[in-house]
């Protein structure tokens, strides 16, 4: 289904009643409209997200899965993986004054590279990461302290850390509502949330719909764009609050340039790193998606008040 198709199946399907249905997760609307089954948009504040949720794969928390899938693509695309972390942490230093040593955590650390950068910046970084085995390698590989299990089993004590770091994670969670509420609560006032999330307005999902990149109900089950993701940090009590999008994923790219061959993806990633032509092209077009948000990721910062 093409996103044409789909903006015009939205807007002429009548709304669908909630009778069967979660509500919202963000405001508990009951009114929903179809976008792309099974997710739907709600009525009340525009957040899309699958509606019924059935078992879904989640973040693939498996040992194979980090192994045989998550492992080879991070190696075969190591030396980008760890300048964007890098470029993350540059940009929340850009935009807000942290501590010289902040202690951060970073929620979802998988194998550990935003671990690794931010030990290597001078912050103090723990990790949460609900694969056991994933936990573990992050925990050898970078020796930083790793919780195994979700967030809220990490108990941690309010306002233990000056910068929390969310990437490629709030997507996957049925409650993102609850997961926000609980990083406000163990921030310091004046911390920092940074997240990463597909964009649900981007560029390639008003092309492609449901077969955009990114856009797997089996396993993404919340989909933000800038208007909610906004809502949603301004609901749970953050006080500053900046989105905008970057990046073309590159799988898009390579269905948009018809390129075919293994590891069309990770040399179009490569031909877009930060030392060749192309990449300063990229630079400029992330510069223009911070205020045009048309880039596949999402990213947002947000401060807890002073007072908080």
């Amino acid at each position: 289904m093409s996103a044409n198709t789909s903006a015009k199946l939205a807007t002429t399907v009548p709304m669908v009643a909630s009778s069967g249905l979660r509500p919202c997760p963000l405001c508990r609307c009951n009114l929903f409209r179809p976008v792309f089954e099974p997710i739907k948009k709600c009525r009340g504040c525009g957040l899309s997200f699958v509606n019924p949720l059935a078992d879904f794969r989640g973040e693939n928390e498996t040992q194979e899965y980090f192994l045989n899938e998550y492992l080879p693509l991070q190696l075969a695309n190591r030396e980008n993986c760890l300048a964007e972390r890098r470029a993350h942490i540059a940009a929340i230093k850009a935009r807000f004054r942290l501590p010289p040593h902040p202690d951060h955590l970073d929620v979802g650390c998988a194998m550990g590279s935003m671990l690794q950068e931010a030990k290597a910046a001078g912050w103090n970084p723990v990790g949460v990461e609900t694969s056991e085995f994933a936990a573990r390698y992050a925990a050898e590989n970078t020796s930083c302290r790793v919780h195994a299990g979700t967030l809220e089993k990490a108990a941690f004590q309010s306002g233990s850390f000056d910068v929390v770091t969310l990437m490629d994670v709030i997507e996957h969670v049925p409650d993102p509502l609850g997961l926000a509420r609980e990083i406000h609560r163990i921030l310091r006032p004046g911390g920092v949330l940074f997240i990463v999330t597909p964009n649900f307005s981007s560029f390639f999902v008003r092309l492609y719909g449901r077969t955009a990149y990114g856009v797997w109900p089996d396993q993404h089950v919340v989909y933000f764009q800038p208007s909610t993701m906004e809502k949603l940090l301004r609901d749970v009590g953050f006080a500053r609050i900046i989105t905008g999008s970057k990046d073309f994923y590159g799988e898009n790219l390579r269905r948009l340039l018809r390129r075919e061959g293994a590891n069309t993806d990770v040399k179009i990633k490569a031909a877009f790193s930060a030392k060749t032509g192309l990449g300063r092209v990229r630079q400029i077009a992330n510069r223009v998606f911070m205020h045009v948000p048309l880039g596949d990721k999402l990213i947002a910062f947000a401060q807890k008040g002073s007072e908080a």
